[in-house]
């Protein structure tokens, strides 16, 4: 009804304006008057107080005056009648309360504060400062009509709140939370008891005024009891406000916190402090910051290009933990907070919810970006590569000021991978390598043994860098080239890598010696065998045979070889003993290659397995009939 009510009388102080514009202009066109003088009989004449001294003398002139006075003496006394009727509902609106009661009854997703005292009135304040709608049930009137109905934005209740209307008048089957902060254990009670049965499922915070009764409130269906000798009212609103409290840890650094405020800030959420994950440190240097408006951020951020030498130290912080950071943040609900970790996750700037210090200390380590020693940086980067990629590895590793330090293989049936140092710095000396590989060909078989045996090109150097912005650099670049498998990868993970990417297979097979399938269908494929592995059984001996053939001449040497009497004896006697059941270690420029290897063998009806353990060989093996006649 009011509103219907402001927009009539908006309606007809319009019509009055128009009025007016009409008056004035009909007199200086029609009463032939000057502007003022046009001005001055349009009041007189709407007003109905007429003096005389300026008279309508024409027919039209009259005809004029007649609408003027007419027209003005009707709209005058309808915009007045609707002002004192506006004003008398406005006012009648205040003092019954109604307006509010309006409000109370759209409110939604809201905290309900019961008890406006010394620990209501401090945990009203921080509900407050973080934008959260809350409505005060108060007994004491005269606090709610002095104190907190002066604040025409503060919803209020007078009444007492063991009071099961009052409850219901607060809207508290659509309320978020409900925080009972009255000095009286016993009415915490029985407001628990009532809120519990009126919204199973609201968020309940009560205050303990004595410890002998937290767990009788515990008990009667409070979440959360805090004792306000030990706690204020911060820790109430944080006990309040725990369903929709979020842990978020990112990475980025300082030219990225106007980005990541104004995502959590746009969805109503709070930044509640901020928490800088050392590695030196056990714990994380946390400080408030409580930021819930983007005018606080932008304060900050001017402060910071005001004073180069506090920008200064902000940058080294993000530099010292690597930009991995923390924050708690609150928000309206479950959803706008989700809302936010998506659109983080989107910009790249999200590094997990939730976690715990040992997680968070896990997702820095896979981010290659924690520092263990502030003075020179370092990550290990696992690659998958060829040989003919190595130098555009060193480039994109050299270019950005990093060295790299070592390289480690990973060779099948080795517990620790083979290391060898490096100290790559400079572009010349890798050049002065690769040319020493183009000269001695045996030099880059090794290498091309090397890489092929683990995994198939998969490695891993450790490089340092100037700083960690440089060492993210080479990250991204190498990940963008297709050669990063991961950054500071434990063994366990890089088994993982190997068994996921790597190139290299075992397989196990059975023919006869004179048969070179197997070894025509891997070179066909492009593929090469590393070794054959023959197996005794009885005495479950190996016998390890180091091959490299990678062409159609090296499958041609292995035929003349078996017309070789000698020769042929030995490779015989193996084959007979190990009952024509033997593995190659295959490697192959790709995954794909390898499974069509694996399936041209299998088509062939020579293939048994791929990447068996030794105990199901040896099963398979002993399962076999032995060569009678031969023995």
């Amino acid at each position: 009804m009011p509103l219907i009510s402001y927009h009539i009388l908006i309606y007809a102080l319009v019509a009055l304006v128009a009025l007016f514009i009409y008056g004035i202009l009909g007199s200086m066109f029609i009463m032939q008057l000057d502007i003022i003088n046009s001005l001055y009989f349009t009041v007189i004449t709407v007003a109905t107080v007429g003096y005389g001294d300026i008279l309508p003398v024409t027919p039209a002139q009259k005809l004029f005056t007649i609408t003027l006075v007419l027209g003005g003496v009707g709209l005058v006394a309808y915009a007045f009648t609707l002002a004192i009727t506006v004003v008398s509902m406005v006012v009648e609106e205040v003092t019954s309360g109604s307006m509010q009661k309006r409000r109370m009854a759209a409110a939604k997703n809201h905290f309900i504060l019961c008890g406006y005292g010394r620990v209501g009135s401090a945990v009203f304040k921080q509900l407050k400062r973080r934008n959260q709608e809350a409505i005060i049930i108060e007994r004491d009137r005269n606090i709610i009509e002095k104190e907190l109905w002066e604040e025409p934005e503060v919803l209020a209740i007078p009444g007492d709140a063991t009071d099961e209307e009052i409850l219901k008048s607060a809207g508290i089957k659509r309320a978020r939370g409900i925080i009972i902060a009255t000095g009286e254990d016993v009415d915490n009670l029985f407001i628990t008891l009532t809120a519990r049965e009126l919204h199973p499922e609201i968020w309940i915070v009560a205050r303990a005024s004595k410890s002998e009764n937290i767990k009788r409130l515990y008990r009667s269906g409070a979440n959360k009891v805090i004792s306000p000798e030990t706690s204020g009212g911060e820790d109430i609103y944080f006990a309040a406000i725990q369903p929709t409290l979020m842990k978020i840890t990112e990475l980025h650094d300082v030219s990225s916190i106007r980005k990541e405020a104004e995502i959590i800030l746009k969805h109503g959420a709070t930044l509640e402090n901020i928490e800088y994950h050392l590695p030196e440190f056990k714990e994380p240097l946390a400080r408030k910051i409580e930021i819930s408006k983007m005018s606080e951020i932008n304060r900050f951020m001017d402060s910071l290009e005001r004073d180069p030498v506090r920008k200064s130290s902000l940058q080294r912080v993000y530099e010292s933990v690597s930009g991995i950071h923390s924050h708690w943040i609150s928000g309206q609900d479950r959803e706008s907070l989700n809302k936010v970790v998506e659109e983080l996750k989107k910009e790249g700037l999200l590094l997990g919810v939730n976690l715990n210090d040992d997680e968070i200390k896990e997702a820095a380590r896979k981010h290659g970006r924690i520092v263990e020693v502030i003075v020179k940086p370092e990550i290990k980067i696992t690659e998958s590569h060829a040989v003919g990629d190595i130098r555009k590895e060193a480039e994109i590793i050299l270019k950005h000021g990093c060295t790299m330090e070592d390289i480690e293989y990973y060779l099948p049936g080795f517990h620790e991978a083979l290391h060898r140092n490096v100290g790559l710095s400079r572009i010349e000396d890798m050049d002065n390598f690769l040319k020493s590989l183009d000269e001695d060909s045996k030099k880059m078989e090794s290498l091309e043994r090397l890489y092929s045996l683990s995994g198939g090109g998969i490695h891993s150097h450790r490089i340092s860098g100037p700083d960690t912005q440089s060492l993210a650099n080479v990250e991204n670049e190498l990940r963008a080239k297709g050669f990063l498998l991961g950054v500071n990868l434990s063994k366990e993970e890089i088994e993982t890598k190997i068994r996921e990417f790597g190139r290299v297979a075992e397989l196990l097979l059975k023919h006869e010696v004179t048969n070179l399938d197997d070894k025509k269908i891997i070179v066909n494929f492009k593929g090469r065998i590393l070794d054959s592995k023959h197996y005794l059984p009885g005495v479950r001996q190996i016998v390890t045979r180091s091959l490299y053939i990678s062409s159609e001449e090296d499958v041609k040497n292995c035929e003349n070889e078996l017309k070789r009497p000698d020769a042929r004896r030995s490779v015989e006697s193996l084959y007979k003993i190990s009952r024509q059941i033997h593995s190659h270690t295959v490697a192959a420029p790709d995954v794909k290659t390898i499974k069509k290897i694996e399936k041209a063998l299998d088509k062939k009806g020579i293939l048994l397995g791929v990447n068996l353990s030794e105990e199901n060989i040896w099963e398979i093996v002993e399962s076999q009939p032995a060569n009678n006649d031969n023995e």
